[in-house]
């Protein structure tokens, strides 16, 4: 399932393919869907440069925030309820930034493995 979340990079993919045949989200397809896109030999490196650019706080980045906002965090509030989806939100920007964008040796240094077991028990 994570090699083919890979093939959709836009969050709102991400989301989707990561619901079970009930349409409810996979904590474990999620987690381990993040990590196929932001390892994707093909984008990832050019994820990491857009997250860095977006961090410094430009107009491109409002209208992302904007985009994610309904695209992924109301998706999951609606399934997860706001309390959940908070904290999922929180776990995945943290995971994403610390391993991509800073690359802090306690997330970079995991394998994919242990990264998407780390960040699937964040999630849950």
């Amino acid at each position: 399932m994570a090699a083919t979340i890979a093939l959709h990079a836009a969050p709102h993919d991400v989301i989707a393919l990561s619901r079970d045949e009930w349409g409810r989200i996979d904590v474990d397809r999620l987690a381990h869907g993040i990590l196929a896109v932001w390892e994707h030999p093909e984008h990832g490196d050019r994820l990491a440069a857009l997250a860095r650019r977006l961090a410094s706080a430009t107009v491109e980045s409002s209208t992302i925030g904007d985009y994610i906002e309904t695209s992924v965090y109301e998706p999951l509030v609606e399934d997860l309820g706001r309390a959940h989806a908070r904290r999922m939100a929180t776990a995945i920007i943290g995971f994403v930034f610390g391993r991509y964008v800073i690359a802090l040796p306690i997330f970079a240094r995991l394998s994919r493995e242990e990264a998407g077991r780390l960040l699937a028990s964040m999630l849950r």
